[in-house]
């Protein structure tokens, strides 16, 4: 074969793999079924991965962008890489670097702010901006201001498809509108559509903005709600995490990541307050990992893209594994031919080029049709207006090193391997008709194992996320519970007592109670207080989420009331004051508390602290001097519905409710289920009887949730569709597996039929061996995906009590797939007649 030219020896090559592929079709297309779905995942989350890095990088200088970040220096129970930091940071880094002028501060997005328009209210995702921010990112305009310039006082800025959807038109420049209000704001330029993805632009809510206002006009109204409490509006409040600082790199600047960390560590020592510096830095990220960053706030830490990453690859293992089994298999059946090339001289070098050959073939078809589906894919997206989609995202660079990475290692596994193995053979018994018997059963099995435990894990998980989404919207009113209305325009900005738009609410019968609440119904957000058992301004102190509401809380947000006492409105002491109102001998003020928190003081359950004295620890900002206020337990309460993330991981040990509807700026509204259209009509009457001249906006508590939980959603269906297909890979590949194995065995059964062995005993010896490896499997699988699970479910407020039920289920499927799977080609062997296994013996 030496002598053979090369161009000859790749026609005999593709010779040999096309009639191995027709030789074999129903494998070859378990094979491709395999390898393509695979494929398709693994570069679908490869994609997404490469899409999220390209976040904001349209923008000039984006590579010298960065996002400031909260880091631990200890652990704190906090968030790690926390990108919305305190709210006065941007300002004292703009004194401290002076040399870097482009530090600017922003709101996170994704706030839904009223606004009124013409005498009609609109709900409109709203991004506070400093000055120099659209120095940093000059969006594009349709009309009005240049891209780059800053927005004049009192002026806005709409994007395109804002406009569209408020006004039915772009033209909007000079337009005005009432900012929640309050703000009366003129439009100066309309922002066009952008065709790259970026933070400011996003489907999903928790970054989408649509109107860019100055962050002049929120700092006057939270000045303006200090002086009205009696407060200094002066005064840093380092507390408050509410927004995301960005820093542009000048061009000129001699810049090392590293060196400005050091500088960030200098100026946290040197800026902020001692009791945040001693457990916290600053550092910088890259702008394009913001958006990850901030999800994994959401998601506890865990990366959306690293956890589709591993899932797709994990697929594809499966995909992997199952064609280099069949492969496996299928040299087993090929041994005659293996044989006579070596009767003729050819070495293993040349046997294992032949065979890579093949697989490497078989692998790039496969992979060319997969490509082909993705463009049409991504061109599908494009058409559909999807910003940042293109079908040039599949010539990505680092999409085809891992293509290649994984090509080479399915050629080395599938190709590589069975060549080597022959070596070890003897002819003899290559040249059996029925093939050689010698490839490693042990390692067949163990290809099937890892597939059906990765397939298993994942079956697991999207069961656990299937049943933590039930969790979650069992919380929900649906028609079932009375239904919540939230009013959203802000209460601060009632032109009437909210007392008495809430008595002439509740004349109505359909009305069953109102109240006020400070964090919205599903916001994924928490404020948190000190407490100690001692008024030492040195003790030791526990910190709970802290819950400010108006009267009827428990009764209208469905909370359990345990023992005790509720709020009343004959108990002076039952309201806390305005904070500067507030003296070291106030108090005792009344507070409902729940078992977590009673527990951290060491009662038994919160019915068992009712009459304790606790101490609020109170300081700068919100109070000029440091004291300690008495409060005391007078009711006991369950766990909160509503609620989405579990903040026990953010280092909260409870909760804890005041009375103080000054600081409650949410209406909730719990109206009869039975007379919800005439209840609606009443909200709607009582109200422009009472404020003719503000336009109400309200809306069913339970449509926040889905605009909350929307990514959830989305994470537990793409984690559901690649666990079906990982199993339905590994089920096919079973299938495929078992008629090379059956037909190998069929000496064996022979035997053992003229020993005497009935065709049912045959059949559950053969089904028993091919269930062996899944047992084997979901013995791994049950811990693994215990863990990960676990971690899942942790996040949230409503936790699944899932037991043993998707464990049972995923062993379950898995052995009746198998048996399905191996079922016909088992009793077929099973019930071959002795003279037929044996005549060639």
């Amino acid at each position: 074969m030496r002598g053979v030219p090369m161009l000859a020896m790749l026609v005999h090559f593709n010779r040999m793999a096309v009639k191995a592929l027709l030789r074999f079709k129903l494998h070859t297309l378990i094979s491709f079924i395999s390898l393509g779905f695979g494929f398709i995942c693994f570069i679908s989350a490869a994609l997404i991965s490469n899409y999220s890095d390209n976040f904001d990088q349209h923008f000039p200088n984006a590579d010298r962008i960065y996002n400031l970040v909260i880091r631990n220096t200890r652990d704190t129970g906090t968030p790690d890489f926390f990108p919305i930091v305190n709210q006065p940071a941007a300002r004292y880094l703009r004194a401290y670097f002076p040399d870097v002028p482009n530090i600017v501060r922003g709101s996170s997005g994704g706030l839904s702010q009223d606004v009124t328009i013409d005498g009609e209210a609109h709900t409109i995702a709203t991004r506070y901006v400093e000055d120099r921010f659209f120095d940093i990112f000059p969006l594009d305009t349709l009309s009005g201001i240049e891209a780059g310039e800053a927005l004049p006082p009192n002026s806005v800025m709409i994007t395109e498809e804002a406009a569209r959807r408020i006004f039915g038109r772009t033209d909007v420049v000079g337009e005005r509108m009432l900012i929640a209000n309050q703000a009366d704001v003129v439009i100066a330029a309309v922002a066009k559509t952008s065709e790259f993805p970026s933070h400011l632009n996003s489907a999903i809510p928790l970054f989408n903005s649509e109107l860019f206002v100055p962050m002049d006009i929120q700092e006057q109204a939270w000045r303006q709600r200090r002086i009205d409490a009696g407060l200094n509006p002066a005064v840093d409040n380092w507390g408050n995490q509410s927004d995301y600082v960005y820093i542009e790199i000048p061009e000129d600047m001699d810049f090392d990541l590293e060196s400005f960390h050091r500088q960030l560590d200098d100026f946290v020592k040197s800026n902020i307050p001692e009791e945040r510096a001693e457990f916290m830095t600053y550092e910088l990220i890259p702008v394009n990992e913001l958006m990850m960053a901030t999800l994994s706030f959401v998601t506890g830490g865990v990366s959306i893209v690293k956890v589709l990453i591993v899932a797709g690859t994990l697929v594809l293992m499966i995909g992997c594994l199952n064609y280099s089994n069949l492969v496996i298999a299928q040299l087993s059946l090929r041994s005659q031919e293996i044989g006579v090339q070596k009767i003729l001289g050819s070495k293993r070098g040349l046997l294992i080029l032949q065979y890579c050959y093949e697989s490497f073939l078989f692998v790039s078809f496969t992979l060319l049709i997969v490509l082909a589906v993705m463009f049409l894919a991504l061109s599908t997206l494009q058409s559909a207006s999807m910003i940042g989609v293109d079908p040039v995202m599949l010539l990505d660079p680092s999409l085809w090193v891992s293509i290649a990475v994984v090509v080479v290692v399915i050629v080395a596994i599938a190709g590589g391997y069975p060549a080597l193995r022959t070596v070890t053979v003897p002819l003899i018994s290559m040249l059996r008709p029925k093939g050689s018997s010698s490839y490693s059963g042990r390692l067949r099995a163990t290809m099937v194992a890892v597939q059906f435990f990765i397939s298993g894990t994942l079956m697991i998980l999207a069961m656990v996320m299937f049943a933590q989404n039930v969790a979650m919207s069992q919380q929900l009113d649906g028609d079932v519970a009375d239904p919540k209305i939230i009013v959203t325009t802000p209460v601060s900005t009632f032109s009437v007592d909210p007392d008495l738009l809430a008595t002439q609410l509740k004349q109505y019968p359909g009305i069953l109670s109102v109240t006020q609440v400070a964090i919205r119904p599903w916001d994924i957000s928490m404020s948190s207080v000190s407490l100690s058992q001692s008024s030492d301004l040195n003790a030791v102190t526990i910190e709970a989420a802290i819950f400010n509401v108006g009267y009827e809380f428990t009764e209208t947000m469905d909370v359990p009331f345990i023992a005790g006492r509720n709020f009343s409105r004959e108990r002076t002491n039952d309201r806390f004051p305005n904070f500067s109102d507030l003296s070291p001998s106030s108090g005792p003020f009344s507070v409902l508390i729940d078992d977590d928190l009673a527990q951290a003081f060491g009662y038994e359950n919160a019915g068992a602290a009712i009459g304790a004295t606790l101490y609020r620890h109170m300081g700068a900002p919100t109070i000029e001097n440091e004291m300690a206020i008495e409060i005391v337990v007078i009711g006991a309460i369950g766990a909160q519905k509503y609620q989405f993330v579990d903040f026990g991981s953010f280092g909260v040990q409870g909760n804890i409710v005041y009375l103080m509807p000054d600081n409650a700026n949410n209406m909730i509204i719990k109206i009869s289920k039975n007379n919800i259209n005439d209840s609606l009509q009443h909200i709607d009457d009582t109200w422009n009887q009472l404020m003719p001249e503000m336009t109400l906006k309200r809306d069913f508590v339970d449509n926040l949730f889905y605009q909350a939980y929307k990514l959830f959603l989305g994470i537990s269906a793409a984690i559901g569709t690649l666990s079906v297909f990982g199993f339905l890979i590994a089920s096919i590949g079973l299938f495929g597996n078992a008629t090379f194995i059956t037909n190998i065995r069929h000496q064996e059964v022979g035997i053992r039929k003229v020993m005497g062995a009935s065709s049912g005993r045959l059949l559950r010896m053969l089904l028993l061996n091919f269930a062996k490896p899944i047992l084997i499997a979901n013995v791994f699988a049950w811990p693994v995906g215990y863990l990960i699970a676990n971690t899942y479910v942790s996040m949230f407020a409503t936790r699944t009590e899932f037991g043993a039920l998707p464990f049972i289920m995923s062993l379950l499927l898995s052995v009746l797939i198998a048996v399905l799977a191996v079922l016909s080609q088992s009793w077929k062997s099973a019930r071959m007649r002795p003279a037929m296994a044996l005549r060639y013996e």
